[in-house]
């Protein structure tokens, strides 16, 4: 856990990271960090982190078929 970031700062960047597929990963993921997952609620938070994993798993899926 880095003290600088936050949990919601934490929250977008595995979003982003293609490495979390649904809210439910990034919460698990922040809690074996030791960040809290207090803060990961409501409809437009949940609406942003699944905007973003859906662009990074596409990115992931094209970047894992180029040579």
């Amino acid at each position: 856990m880095d003290s600088r970031v936050s949990q919601l700062e934490r929250a977008f960047e595995l979003a982003n990271s293609g490495r979390c597929a649904t809210v439910a990963d990034i919460r698990r993921k922040l809690r074996e960090e030791g960040y809290m997952d207090d803060q990961i609620e409501g409809p437009m938070l949940f609406g942003q982190l699944n905007s973003l994993m859906k662009k990074s798993n596409g990115r992931q899926r094209t970047d894992a078929r180029s040579p």
